[in-house]
């Protein structure tokens, strides 16, 4: 019994170190173990023992989690290993606006994105015209969100 019960613990915890040690392999190995005490209790004990043993590898494993997900934060371990700074989940954008109006040149060709250069940056732009070449001076007529709107400069 002894051995049933140290086996469905081993998977128990294996499976709890795959939360730990991602690859996969910890899991499928955790599952070997907690099915090879499913094995032994079957052939000591029959369908009901098999049944019983499968039910605690269950409820262990449902323990495992909820000890992760309640318990571990709250350890000097946890804290360590869980993030606890909180991000805006805004990406820092270009300031956008204050190139409106500005002149620059096509690094790559637009068509109708592709990558201009104003100033000493570079920066996704969509063209307002179906083509713009390479190298030929844009100014920049709008944004949105990503990247600007550009034209080619009258008479270029």
């Amino acid at each position: 019994m002894i051995e049933i019960i140290l086996y469905i613990l081993l998977g128990t915890a294996l499976i709890f170190a795959e939360t730990l040690l991602i690859g996969g392999i910890w899991c499928v190995l955790g599952i070997i173990s907690c099915s090879w005490g499913v094995w032994l209790a079957y052939g000591l004990y029959g369908e009901p023992g098999a049944w019983i043993s499968a039910g605690f590898s269950i409820l262990a494993c449902i323990g495992a989690f909820l000890f992760w997900l309640y318990v571990l934060p709250k350890t000097r371990f946890g804290k360590s290993i869980y993030l606890t700074s909180v991000q805006s989940g805004a990406a820092p954008r270009p300031r956008f606006e204050e190139l409106v109006g500005k002149t620059g040149v096509v690094v790559s060709p637009l068509m109708p994105s592709g990558k201009v250069k104003i100033g000493d940056g570079v920066y996704d732009a969509k063209s307002s015209e179906p083509t713009i070449d390479a190298g030929v001076e844009i100014e920049v007529v709008g944004f949105d969100s990503f990247s600007l709107t550009v034209k080619k400069v009258s008479g270029k």
